[in-house]
């Protein structure tokens, strides 16, 4: 029966065969071309299935941005993506700018997403739209201060999402005090305001939420955020810990959430977790938290209770820190109020990687993750016991001695990798010299399994191609068995004054911090062809 059925499909009309094969999902279609050579024929003769896999190669998915693109023209630009980080690489600059005046002692974090730039720092938010290629159909305020007749207190946070012109205000929590056990009692707010004119967000219910919490006890408290807020499309997070007066403590070191959506103006407190070192928002319904035990717990927030734990996974002991950066790909999520800034394709979840920064003096590392561990099933599972090291380290990890002067940037499966010789990193290495030496070099270490399969498909070793890294774990504490391809380029950068690093999808923007003033400059790639093998 099953001999009759394949020679009944093999023998179809080509077109046929190619209508069927493109209803599989790209994974099982990617399979049925290796093992089949008429499929991998009607694959190759079908542009459609080739988008298709050539999509799942790269690891994107496409957005609503290239609705009006024909195929061809898709295609072209997924060839482009691809050629991008060539081994030994130049870039060119397409972009420079200088924005002040800032302060040289404590300047304000500096982020990056589709090209706009912006920082919050003292009172004044900067931004600058970086992009030559497009003219946006908003603009943004390249320097706005919040004065005092707009927000009567100090404010604490400012977080922007360019996509949605959307700009988080969370003004300085004022002292609570408390007489008893109560409900519901008012700790801060939270307000919801157009990126490109400051006013009130008209998309939003109300533009100024009140966030309350719950306490068992009287007594004076203060708020204290653990980290900036976080938008991921209709949904903000605040996480947070309160601290109590007379004596000044933190009260059971508990973290709480406040869980908002802006758009319908809804916000809801729940208690985290007991010990926190440390917190990244997957997307609008699951959140990685951390704790100094070195344990990673990935929460489901729930429509209506707490956040619920399906799954715990133990680092190795030399990785445990007191608090952990985390450094991971933009989101993308939301409705889109600007839609010429959204790039045409966006990572997929389970292709990205998130580059966990261990703060320790001990054993500076960092580790860079497969995010696949935390999508799929086991946003559905109840785990109740940490995932020992052993049993899903090595095989979803790779990681690197490190230093927090080596600046880092991560855009899906790519790591941007700031260091002071151009020499290709090597898990477990020593960073030595860090801190001398008249240039630095940017490296892209790309963790894409399937692209990782493509380029020892078609290895020649009289030709120039990327590097294909596989750990060596001799004498080194934490064994990994993770490979990956690594590039450098070759255009070099001086390292006087350097601030941050930032990794897009065709260009990569670097800033440095020089009297008074953040200089900005983007670089892109210098274009090389690309051959049309697109499935392996």
């Amino acid at each position: 029966m099953t001999m009759a059925v394949a020679i009944s499909f093999l023998s179809l009309p080509t077109e046929l065969i190619c209508y069927i094969l493109f209803l599989l999902a790209p994974r099982d279609l990617s399979r049925c071309a290796i093992i089949c050579k008429t499929v991998w024929d009607a694959a190759q003769n079908c542009i459609h299935i080739q988008y298709k896999l050539e999509l799942y190669a790269q690891g994107f998915t496409e957005t609503a941005t290239l609705n009006s693109v024909g195929l061809d023209r898709k295609m072209s630009l997924l060839k482009r993506l691809a050629s991008m980080w060539r081994p030994d690489f130049h870039v060119s600059t397409v972009f420079e700018d200088a924005v002040s005046p800032v302060s040289n002692h404590l300047p304000g974090i500096q982020y990056m997403k589709c090209g706009i730039w912006w920082m919050w720092e003292n009172d004044n938010l900067f931004i600058r739209d970086c992009n030559t290629n497009i003219k946006l159909s908003h603009s943004f305020p390249r320097h706005e201060r919040f004065s005092q007749d707009r927000y009567p207190r100090s404010v604490r946070s400012v977080v922007l999402d360019p996509i949605q012109d959307l700009v988080v205000v969370v003004p300085i929590p004022g002292l609570c005090t408390v007489t008893g056990a109560e409900q519901d009692h008012y700790i801060f707010s939270v307000e919801f305001r157009l990126a490109s004119s400051l006013l009130p967000h008209p998309d939003s219910v109300d533009a100024s939420l009140k966030c309350k919490h719950s306490f068992d006890a009287s007594g004076h408290y203060r708020v204290a955020l653990t980290q900036e807020p976080v938008i991921c499309g209709d949904r903000i997070i605040v996480l947070y810990h309160m601290l109590k007066f007379n004596p000044l403590d933190i009260v059971g070191s508990k973290v709480f959430i406040q869980v908002i959506d802006w758009r319908k103006g809804h916000v809801k407190s729940y208690p985290l977790c007991e010990d926190f070192a440390g917190s990244h928002l997957v997307d609008e319904h699951s959140i990685i938290v951390i704790d100094t035990q070195g344990v990673i717990t990935l929460y489901t927030l729930q429509v209506h209770g707490s956040p619920q734990c399906r799954i715990m996974y133990r680092l190795h002991e030399s990785a445990r820190a007191p608090f952990y950066l985390f450094h991971a790909t933009p989101s993308f999520y939301g409705a889109t109020a600007c839609p010429d800034l959204k790039p045409g394709y966006v990572p997929s979840l389970e292709s990205q990687i998130i580059v966990l920064e261990a703060l320790t003096n001990a054993w500076p590392v960092i580790l860079v993750i497969d995010m696949v561990i935390f999508s799929g099933k086991v946003l559905h599972s109840e785990t109740p016991d940490a995932i020992p090291w052993l049993d899903w380290g090595p095989q979803y990890t790779c990681y690197f001695r490190h230093h927090s002067s080596c600046q880092i940037s991560v855009f899906g499966n790519k790591l941007a990798y700031a260091l002071p010789r151009d020499l290709s990193p090597e898990v477990g290495q020593t960073l030595e010299g860090h801190s001398t030496g008249t240039c630095f070099y940017v490296h892209i270490l790309d963790f894409n399994k399937r692209a990782i399969a493509r380029a020892e498909n078609i290895y020649d070793p009289d030709s120039l191609t990327r590097i294909i890294c596989k750990p060596d774990y001799f004498d080194r504490p934490i064994i990994s068995n993770r490979p990956y391809i690594a590039t450098v380029c070759r255009t070099h950068f001086s390292p006087h004054c350097f601030a941050r690093l930032f990794l897009e999808h065709d260009r990569l923007t670097l800033t440095w911090l020089r009297n008074g003033a953040i200089h900005i400059q983007v670089v892109s790639p210098v274009q090389t062809e690309v051959g049309s093998d697109l499935v392996h």
